[in-house]
């Protein structure tokens, strides 16, 4: 049976990721009155062949700050057997070239069991985190909540925007980020590949010369001991997933056009399917610093 894991919402945000990364050619401090660009893309996520999860990417860059937004649902006849929709967002500070999250907000719905994750970051290490309904315990899980958070941590979307700032300065993905989702703590490593040519496909939006970039997890508390023997992304493959980011026109800027890994169900592959710019007011978006969660 299929299940919702932290492999697909991974999946997701790695694509986050390499949209954000992508967006790095987009200056993040443009003056106070100049609108926001935003960049909508759309994936399919494909397992073994079959059509399963959809999902949509936007983000957006403010003078001083950011929103990051991911949404998504199983699809076709895996859609009609089992429901599972997820909202990912987050906000944050982008101050001299450092990436401070101030919220992150996950919603899921696994089969009309809905849960809800709030978390706030503030300075120091401290966090505020608010689950709906409250986790039960489970021994099955290594490690609890940490106590204070190291410096430079952010949460999975946040973790998109800190990416672009390596790939902006270094030119290549080959990095290591600390990562909290209000569960799991781990390090994202990422590393850059090598220039590839995707060919023609029925599938996707995209054909023509892309970055490829692999990544990998290492876990530090949070996840389910049976994860415990592998140090890779995915326990059920040695190879990691790899992403191929991409100019798909000329007024936009590299995005992800393809994902390719495996897990045990088999092989899955995201394809981009739509990509669209758009511009929103500067004062779309509020301010995260008047809006700050109180701190654990």
């Amino acid at each position: 049976m299929l299940r919702p894991t932290a492999r697909l919402t991974f999946l997701c945000v790695g694509l986050a990721l390499a949209t954000a990364a992508s967006l790095s050619s987009v200056p993040a401090r443009a003056a106070t009155a100049s609108p926001a660009r935003v960049i909508d893309l759309t994936y399919d996520v494909y397992l073994g062949g079959l059509h399963i999860f959809t999902f949509d990417v936007d983000m957006t860059l403010q003078p001083d700050q950011y929103r990051v937004t991911a949404e998504g649902g199983t699809r076709g006849t895996v859609g009609w057997l089992y429901k599972w929709d997820m909202k990912l967002a987050a906000e944050g500070l982008d101050q001299n070239g450092r990436i401070e999250p101030r919220r992150y907000v996950a919603e899921t719905d696994w089969q009309s069991n809905q849960r809800t994750v709030h978390l706030g970051f503030a300075e120091g290490g401290r966090y505020d985190l608010q689950q709906t309904p409250p986790p039960e315990p489970d021994p099955d899980i290594e490690g609890g909540l940490p106590e204070t958070l190291p410096d430079g941590i952010v949460d999975p979307l946040s973790l998109a925007v800190a990416a672009s700032r390596t790939l902006k300065e270094n030119g290549h993905c080959s990095q290591t980020v600390p990562v909290f989702d209000g569960r799991r703590r781990f390090d994202l490593v990422m590393q850059h590949v090598d220039e590839a040519m995707l060919p023609p496909s029925e599938y996707s939006i995209y054909q023509g010369p892309a970055v490829r970039c692999s990544f990998s997890m290492k876990r530090i508390s949070g996840f389910r001991k049976s994860w415990r023997s592998g140090r890779q992304w995915d326990d059920d493959s040695s190879a990691p997933p790899t992403i191929w980011v991409a100019s798909i026109q000329q007024d936009l800027p590299p995005v992800p056009v393809r994902y390719d890994g495996a897990i045990r169900l088999g092989r899955i592959v995201v394809h981009l399917t739509n990509a669209q710019v758009r511009t929103e007011p500067a004062n779309a978006m509020p301010d995260e610093r008047a809006s700050q969660q109180r701190a654990r």
